[in-house]
């Protein structure tokens, strides 16, 4: 009778065991598959914003069976479809330094003014920064919480720019865009410029670029005594020149733009930050699952049907860096 006991009890023990086996095995097989969506979602979805105009105005109607995308000149299906009218993420940065008062009260009411007109979906954060650190708020902040709480963090554009793109990639909406306010130079940040492009051709986020600050160069002159030359005429700020150029070519790169903004009249900023949401709001968001990953730098070219007989006009980021597998 014992030894029955025994076995039955040997044969329960051994039923269990099967069964949490098969338990685990299952929470693995889900555990794999959970894991292999988010690292295919996370790095491998590769999305572009695409404006289409004619005549200068933007089209609108088009449908996903309008586009083709080549990657490297190989067809592409397309996964991701959004039309114009797609809600917004909006990330904005605004460099704090070198302004004074006035400006900065400007600046911040064409922010506010601007952001009061988004609509219900689209969302928005704002980055302020100037030498002492940053301050980043789902609201625009005032002048006083600025002075207040600015600290600590990131103290430099490019620094800065680099945050907000992991910021707004974690953003719910599939069209993103970042706007940046700033004089164009950048003041010791940890991260170049290099690495900074290699960042904005790894995701989809047109960068667009609002410079000022051109007015407030001052020109000095020097002569050579002991070569006795005439007297050579110099900038303080002229390296400014190259800081914005080199800001429009990464606004152009990530599919976005460079703006002068000129003034920092309130009125004016509002407008122009308007006419870069008119944009984005008009663009269809255009997205597919690359084969492979292998490090390299890929070439998109998208394109309509009938373009040319339409004289349509496309524009989006001319490529992405694919990660390393």
């Amino acid at each position: 009778m014992r030894d029955v006991l025994v076995a039955r009890a040997l044969t329960t023990l051994n039923n269990n065991m099967k069964f949490l086996s098969l338990i685990a095995i299952s929470l693995c097989a889900v555990s794999i598959f959970a894991q292999d969506d988010t690292v295919r979602v996370e790095t491998n979805l590769v999305t572009l914003n695409v404006s289409v105009t004619k005549g200068g105005k933007a089209v609108s109607g088009l449908s996903k069976t309008d586009f083709s995308i080549l990657d490297n000149g190989v067809v592409r299906p397309i996964d991701i479809f959004s039309a114009e009218n797609a809600p917004i993420s909006y990330g904005i940065v605004y460099d704090l330094h070198p302004t004074n008062d006035e400006q900065t009260l400007s600046v911040l009411a064409a922010l506010k003014k601007f952001t009061g007109g988004i609509g219900s979906s689209d969302d928005f954060f704002v980055t302020v920064f100037n030498e002492k650190g940053s301050l980043t708020t789902e609201f625009v902040p005032t002048h006083d919480q600025i002075l207040r709480q600015t600290d600590a963090g990131v103290s430099s554009l490019y620094d800065a720019i680099f945050a907000a793109s992991h910021r707004i990639s974690r953003s719910r909406n599939q069209k993103r865009v970042l706007l940046v306010l700033t004089d164009g130079t950048d003041h010791n940040s940890q991260h170049s410029l290099k690495e900074l492009k290699l960042r904005l051709r790894s995701i989809n986020l047109p960068v667009y670029s609002l410079t000022f600050g051109g007015e407030r160069r001052q020109q000095y002159s020097y002569s050579d005594i002991f070569q006795n030359t005439p007297r050579q005429v110099f900038r303080v700020g002229e390296a400014n020149e190259l800081d914005r150029a080199a800001l429009g070519d990464l606004s152009k790169t990530s599919g976005g733009q460079r703006l002068d903004a000129g003034t920092q009249n309130r009125e004016y900023l509002a407008a122009l930050l308007n006419k870069v949401s008119d944009d984005v709001k008009s663009q269809y968001v255009v997205g597919f699952y690359p084969e492979n990953s292998d490090g390299k730098w890929h070439t998109l070219k998208i394109s309509v049907n009938r373009q040319k007989q339409q004289k349509l006009k496309l524009s989006s980021r001319k490529g992405y860096q694919s990660p390393r597998p």
